[in-house]
């Protein structure tokens, strides 16, 4: 009502640059003079269709019994989004009445609808109820009425496998054969699509997301035609060896590549502020000119032996320097080792980082280690060195998730690695934290050469998204305090020991006391 009412207030201002004659027979006739009535129909008729995307589909074809002048309103409704994959039944004689009935309804409501001002057309389904000739009329329709949003999903489950064996394929030119390119945003999953270079019809797409996509011909080629693509995801398509496209790629600004059996990237990105990649090895990736890049997030899934720590860790500021002007940084990675050997020191690097990191601000590692002895696995300690690359890193998260059952802390003694002093470093947090020796030899190198340092917290509780309840059992929690409350009057600093929302210790001494 509230919108309803602004679009009359609209309305009005716009009869008021009439003039007064043509003012005074609309006021007489629309009934605003007494403010009696007021009647859908007198709305223009572009602005009627935001009015009825208020309603759901359902609601918005119940209006047609209101009166003969509306019968026909519905049809021009903006949005038209299929969703049959809510309940799917185990029985057959089920699934063959709801796949039946499913067709029908879509069928029905495309047939009414006048095809005009269609802004989305969405189809949630499982791709073995589907048929070619079926999805062919339906993509058809959506691209003769121009719908700027064209939703495809024939998996609905969220698969991020890849596609299944027998997938429909997607009439990729079916959205060229209209007169001036009308698409914008184009989401496709579990389907086939065959692109050239010669397609057409994608000069105005602005958004691309490939999930599940059995790739069948040249994706660069599409890729070529689509000079207004501003957002890309590429996730678990078959079919494609590299991305590697040699043109600008002037107005993307969000990349996304994940779980694609792929060589390398190298893309000319000049305005790219988004980057995700995620894969099972560290490929060679270059973004050329991406000196707008706000965000990255980097997930490798492949555990290293221990003789590869540094690349656990070092890979971004190594193999990937395109990156280097991120402000925040997010990497996902795996540390194994069988045979765990501390080492007496943290070992010096023996390259340096291909660049800095000048402009990061806020780093994150969700680090997953596979060993049998923590207490005698020293790989995290190489952190303490990457951090002298992000000079003016202002916040570090670290999350860690170890793979045993049972370890106790380690009682001796936080021995403080030699690092750089860190002059903007204030905020802290450490979540998985059970005194293993490396984690609190890092923690206490940190506590040293932080200069500026202002929260430091620790988290006994494993906070990685998938980890099992399980390896939250059996904490030592008295030891950690005990621990968090012996290290604060070390160093003289502030150690918040987070455990639940009920339950927060933190263990300060003022320098002066000390």
């Amino acid at each position: 009502m509230e919108s309803l009412s602004m679009l009359q207030q609209q309305q009005q201002r716009r009869m008021e640059g009439e003039p007064a004659s043509k003012r005074s027979r609309l006021e007489h006739h629309r009934g605003f003079s007494d403010g009696s009535s007021f009647h859908m129909e007198d709305l223009p008729e572009e602005i009627q269709p935001l009015v009825l995307s208020l309603l759901s589909l359902k609601e918005a074809a119940s209006t047609s019994l209101v009166s003969k002048n509306w019968r026909k309103l519905w049809t021009r409704y903006p949005n038209l989004c299929f969703d049959g994959s809510k309940d799917e039944s185990a029985d057959m004689a089920s699934v063959k009445i709801e796949r039946a009935k499913f067709i029908e309804t879509v069928n029905s409501i495309i047939k009414q609808h006048s095809g005009i001002g269609l802004n989305k057309f969405s189809v949630r389904w499982y791709s073995h109820l589907m048929e070619s000739d079926i999805l062919n009329r339906w993509i058809c329709f959506a691209a003769a009425s121009k719908a700027k949003i064209i939703d495809l999903n024939l998996w609905p489950q969220g698969n991020h496998v890849g596609p299944t064996k027998q997938v429909l394929h997607f009439p990729l030119e079916a959205l060229g054969a209209q007169d001036h390119p009308f698409i914008q945003c184009l989401f496709l999953t579990n389907v086939s699509i065959k692109p050239h270079s010669d397609i057409c019809g994608f000069t105005k797409l602005r958004s691309l997301h490939l999930h599940c996509i059995q790739i069948i011909g040249d994706l660069l080629g599409l890729l070529l035609n689509c000079p207004s693509l501003e957002d890309l995801e590429v996730i678990a398509c078959s079919g494609v060896t590299d991305l590697n496209i040699p043109h600008q790629l002037d107005k993307l600004r969000h990349l996304v590549i994940s779980n694609m059996r792929i060589q390398m990237v190298e893309l000319h990105v000049p305005n790219l502020s988004r980057f995700g990649y995620n894969g099972g090895t560290a490929i060679p990736i270059v973004l050329h000119g991406c000196s707008k890049l706000q965000k990255a997030t980097l997930t490798f899934h492949r555990t290293w032996l221990e003789e590869d720590n540094n690349k656990v860790l070092g890979h971004v500021f190594h193999g990937i320097p395109s990156i280097s002007a991120v402000k925040v940084l997010h990497v996902h990675a795996s540390m194994h080792t069988n045979y765990p050997v501390w080492s007496s020191q943290v070992h010096t690097l023996t390259t340096r980082p291909a660049c800095m990191f000048l402009n990061l601000r806020h780093l994150t590692y969700e680090i997953l280690f596979f060993t049998k002895a923590p207490n005698r696995y020293s790989g995290i300690l190489q952190l303490s060195q990457y951090l002298a690359f992000a000079p003016q890193l202002e916040t570090l998260e670290l999350h860690m998730l170890y793979h045993v059952s049972v370890s106790r802390c380690w009682h001796g003694e936080g021995v403080s690695y030699s690092m750089h002093r860190h002059d903007h470093l204030k905020t802290v947090y450490m979540s998985g934290f059970r005194c293993y020796r490396a984690q609190v030899e890092l923690l206490c190198s940190i506590l040293e050469m932080g200069a500026v340092l202002e929260q430091v917290t620790i988290e006994p509780m494993v906070r990685i998204p998938y980890s099992c309840d399980l390896l939250n059992l059996g904490i030592p929690r008295d030891k950690i305090y005990e621990w968090a409350h012996r290290t604060s009057e070390r160093f003289g600093k502030v150690i918040t020991v987070a455990e639940r929302p009920e339950q927060r210790c933190s263990y300060a001494i003022s320098v002066e006391c000390l």
